[in-house]
């Protein structure tokens, strides 16, 4: 079953977030080292605030797409080193990550 790994940025008054190198850098370096364990994606999202109009908890929201939990599994456990190594290079914050079943989709 395809998995979706949820990895948040929290929000807070002393958290700092690069953007540009996270895009440019960071998520190109996700993918070289999670493609080849199942990885067949992710999407990003700068989180501008929640439904209500309040402010997000989080600043950054991005979404991993792997074929199975195993799959993401067997990626942490070759790569997760360097992957979360590279965070300090673009936040003082660590990420929450979440693992879901995807059990559902559209268009």
């Amino acid at each position: 079953m395809p998995v979706a790994i949820t990895v948040l940025y929290p929000q807070t008054s002393d958290a700092t977030f690069d953007l540009d190198y996270y895009l440019s850098s960071h998520m190109p370096f996700v993918q070289e080292k999670f493609g080849p364990h199942g990885m067949t994606g992710y999407r990003v999202a700068k989180l501008v605030g929640t439904a209500t109009g309040d402010e997000s908890p989080h600043s950054v929201c991005c979404t991993l797409e792997f074929g199975s939990v195993e799959e993401f599994q067997n990626a942490l456990k070759a790569e997760a080193g360097p992957v979360l190594g590279d965070v300090k290079n673009f936040s003082n914050k660590d990420p929450v990550l979440l693992v879901g079943d995807v059990v559902g989709s559209g268009p």
